[in-house]
């Protein structure tokens, strides 16, 4: 029921904002207050959600920020006015293809712009040359905003978004950034064409623009907009200092004389271009923090319980049929209350994080074009003189159509795009197999138990007896000395592994012994363990080791007894899992007396399957040094069920390790 209020609140906000009533400004973070306390949040906790989500993204409106001086150095050093005048002279009077090089300049231009300031200082030398050139108003107001769109899928302000909040990696991203885009261009080309066969009618000359030739500047200035591509990308330099480099790049360049004084104007001005979106990335912050109140997560979780969100008809239908509920910060609009939504599914796993973020990489392509809320398509539908109903009339079906083909492209090409099986959930028992093929014991180990001691006399006979006590029964128990950690369950003898340790301790009435028995599945993890002791006269007799070996044994069948599907399992598979357990990639941390954080690895298992072993040293994750995060944070993250990079050391090796998708039962 309180998801239905939470929908409800989010449904008079909606309306507010479609009617321009409250702006999203505002509007966003009342959302986050009004759908907390209905979602049942204590009113105490509320300062927390306003503080604490006002610098949730910081990382991101940095980012922004300095975005944005860029553009304003691209700007007022004439860069930006040089790359479109050559653009102008190089398309001559032909409408067609210079409305196409203008697309390509904008979209050049927005990977590493932003904000409405970047939106006005472009569209502001941009739209005016192609409308005098011969394209007509609406094509050219509708083409600079799918451009713009086709630009923002590579932007790194943007990405800096979806790498901090959703835990995914740019790698993890970038071939299916490609792919969108080459849909993206060739809708907006299709388009076009389009467009201008249906108003062919439209003047077919250009009335000569004016040419400021003293505000060329040198080819070298040139790549400024585009610097920040290649540090983010190639040299994997952070968002905000491959912004700086370049802005101070194109001041140096262009006039080095003037360089501080244009760093700081662009400074000035570039704050107060993004400062809407500075608040309102506040706004959603709150709505974030809101959201991971336990409250929020249990009143949305039936929204996305179940299984339903990993069918791909269903995955195609949301995100891509659905996409036009972006509009009017909708439910699917991750500027808006979508982020309520997109933030559920993540923390039930229903979809690995990678594939969420392709899905909101598919919607936005919807609102960055389509929006009327969106301030760039208020200022471009005044400036152009262009009904802003019109410009959503005439995109939408093309940039829906770019939603449904992003999301075509994740359902059958995932795991080339991003090593991720998402949808393996309705596919067959065999596909889990061929995803890790290690994973679990081969037919002929079904029932088999190995047992195996520590080695010394007393954890000998215990494990002797163990094995004599586990035969009575469907269990058919072998003698090893084996490590199950040591390799996946491929070839295992063996689905369940007992380990038999015994352990004396001196006392002044006798001796302490301790007979304990691990249980581990064919991979090595760890499913229970109990130990059993008693006071004996030294030194310690067998029989007494057999004694207490049989208690261990009660216990395991106790175990077996109240955990019926983790038994069943375990003994017949190989995996003590349970279709109530989260997604899992099967590792853990922990620190050793040396100082190092080191992981324990079920061998077959997803981590294992990525790279990662048991004993690896662990030097960063997700690019930062552990110790960064703490000692106890750190040992949380194998648990969080993000895909995580990792920076290991295995030797003399330095090794980057990613994760892919993690094992669902």
């Amino acid at each position: 029921m309180s998801a239905l209020f939470i929908l409800l609140v989010f449904a008079v906000f909606a309306v507010m904002m479609y009617r321009r009533w409250v702006p999203a400004l505002v509007a966003v973070p009342a959302m986050a207050i009004v759908m907390s306390l209905v979602a049942g949040v204590p009113a105490l906790k509320l300062g927390t959600i306003v503080t604490n989500g006002a610098v949730q993204l910081a990382p991101v409106y940095v980012a922004v920020v300095f975005g944005a001086i860029l553009g304003r150095v691209t700007i007022e050093t004439g860069i930006a006015r040089t790359i479109v005048d050559l653009a102008a002279e190089y398309g001559g009077e032909r409408p067609f293809p210079l409305a196409l090089i203008f697309c390509a300049i904008v979209a050049l231009l927005f990977t590493s712009l932003s904000g409405l300031g970047g939106i006005i200082m472009v569209g502001s030398i941009v739209l005016p040359i192609m409308m005098t050139a011969g394209v007509p108003r609406t094509i050219a107001a509708t083409l600079f905003l799918m451009a713009f769109a086709l630009g923002f899928i590579f932007n790194i302000a943007n990405w800096t978004f979806y790498t901090k909040y959703f835990g995914v990696a740019q790698g993890q991203l970038i071939h299916y950034a490609i792919v969108l885009a080459i849909v993206d261009a060739i809708a907006l080309v299709v388009y076009a064409a389009v467009s201008f066969r249906r108003e062919r009618w439209y003047a077919a000359w250009a009335v000569p623009a004016e040419r400021d030739e003293r505000r060329r500047v040198s080819p070298v200035a040139l790549v400024t907009p585009v610097l920040p591509l290649v540090l983010y990308y190639a040299l994997h330099v952070d968002a905000t200092p491959a912004f700086l480099i370049a802005a101070l790049y194109g001041v140096v360049v262009t006039r080095p004389s003037e360089a501080v004084s244009r760093m700081v104007s662009s400074a000035i001005r570039g704050v107060e271009d993004v400062a809407p979106a500075v608040l309102l990335f506040m706004g959603i912050g709150m709505l974030l923090v809101a959201t991971q109140q336990p409250q929020f997560a249990s009143a949305l979780a039936p929204l996305v319980a179940g299984s339903w969100l990993r069918n791909p008809i269903a995955y195609v239908a949301l995100f891509g049929l659905a996409s036009p509920l972006v509009l009017y910060r909708g439910p699917l609009n991750p500027f808006g209350v979508g982020i309520a939504i997109f933030t559920a599914m993540l923390a039930a796993h229903v979809l690995p994080p990678v594939v969420v973020v392709a899905a909101i990489m598919a919607v936005v392509q919807v609102q960055n074009v389509c929006d009327p809320t969106n301030t760039a398509n208020v200022w471009i539908a005044n400036f152009t003189g262009v009904p802003i109903a019109t410009i959503t009339r005439r995109t939408l079906g093309y940039q829906t159509a770019v939603a449904v083909a992003a999301t075509l492209a994740v359902v059958l090409a995932a795991p080339a795009l991003f090593g991720e099986h998402p949808f393996a959930a309705i596919a067959s028992a065999a596909r889990a197999d061929e995803m890790l093929p290690g994973f679990f014991a081969p037919a002929g180990a079904s029932d088999r138990v190995a047992v195996d001691d520590d080695g010394t006399p007393l954890a000998r006979a215990a494990a002797d007896e163990v094995a004599s006590a586990l035969a009575v029964g469907a269990w058919r128990p072998l003698r090893v000395h084996d490590d199950p950690n040591a390799a996946d369950c491929a070839q295992k003898r063996y689905a369940a592994y007992v380990y038999v340790s015994a352990t004396t301790f001196t006392l002044s009435e006798g001796t302490d012994l301790d007979v304990g028995l691990r249980l581990q599945d064919c991979g090595g993890w760890i499913v229970a363990e109990w130990h059993d002791h008693r006071v004996v006269p030294a030194p310690p007799a067998q029989r007494d080791a057999r004694d207490l070996a049989v208690q261990g044994v009660d216990r395991l069948r106790g175990w077996a007894l109240t955990q019926p599907q983790r038994s069943a399992n375990l003994f017949e598979r190989g995996a003590a899992v349970s279709a109530a357990d989260k997604p899992s990639y099967f590792y853990a941390f922990f620190k050793t007396p040396d100082g190092n954080l080191r992981a324990y690895v079920r061998a077959g298992g997803p981590a294992y399957v990525a790279g990662l072993r048991s004993g690896d040293v662990i030097e960063t994750i997700d690019g930062a040094a552990w110790w960064q995060y703490g000692t106890y944070p750190s040992e949380q993250k194998p648990y969080d069920g993000k895909p995580h990079s990792l920076g290991v050391q295995r030797g003399t090796q330095s090794l980057e390790i990613r994760l892919g998708a993690p094992f669902t039962a």
